[in-house]
């Protein structure tokens, strides 16, 4: 794969807006070379709120997909880091990624660790309910890196494509797999055996095979009190 040109780079924040809740505020851009280190950018609080951080230390949301929800719901103002993306490019998508892809960013290296699952977060920020469920469903999610190597890394920097180990999981293989076709045994195995998909979603794939029934997620689309929680499901959402 060729250099990806990054449009902008994003440092989550969040406001309270009630006494036991808070959303995405607006984004900080970040500005001229900082420290990435394994736990994502600093000041990044999206970041330090995800479990297994080091399995989600950033985030990539392709911008071409702003162009679909505009279209869906035209009242919105979406723009890059809608999503609580940290990577806003062009020109790369779930079908081109794969998990275990190492990428180079300035003097760090970053590894394609799982793709995104959205949350009621979102619903709450963009007052959308039906919002995650329309991104699971669509593909739509973008995918998380974890930090290989830290180190000095800008906007200006692109992101250069270094090695790619498994070609055959793609990021938009594997949320079809997960959402479209949960208890299907080839691709649970396929899921388990990578040692590059976080540990989360292989977990998920271990107990699935054992089960084979799907777990519940109501908690993370919807909020609400399920027989499992958005935890126990186990993978990492925006």
């Amino acid at each position: 794969m060729h250099a990806i040109t990054i449009r902008e780079v994003f440092i989550g924040k969040f406001e309270e807006i009630g006494s036991a809740q808070s959303s995405v505020a607006a984004a900080q851009l970040l500005q001229g070379e900082v420290w990435l280190g394994s736990d994502g950018l600093p000041g990044d609080q999206l970041a330090q709120r995800r479990p297994e951080l080091a399995d989600s230390a950033l985030l990539h949301y392709p911008a071409e997909h702003y162009r679909h929800w505009r279209k869906r719901f035209p009242l919105r103002k979406w723009r890059p880091a809608a999503c609580g993306e940290n990577f806003s490019t062009f020109g790369l998508g779930e079908a081109e990624v794969c998990v275990g892809d190492v990428v180079r960013w300035g003097e760090a290296l970053l590894e394609v660790s799982q793709p995104c699952l959205p949350d009621y977060g979102l619903a709450r920020r963009w007052n959308l309910p039906e919002l995650p469920r329309l991104l699971q469903d669509s593909g739509r999610c973008g995918w998380f890196y974890r930090v290989l190597r830290p180190g000095l890394v800008s906007a200006t920097e692109p992101l250069q494509w270094v090695q790619r180990h498994y070609p055959e999981l793609s990021v938009a293989r594997l949320l079809e797999w997960y959402v479209h076709t949960p208890l299907e045994r080839c691709a649970l195995r396929q899921m388990l055996a990578c040692d590059a998909l976080a540990p989360a979603w292989r977990k998920v794939a271990e107990r699935r095979l054992a089960s084979g029934e799907l777990e519940d997620w109501q908690a993370r689309l919807y909020g609400g009190e399920p027989a499992r929680t958005a935890e126990s499901e186990g993978v990492q959402h925006a």
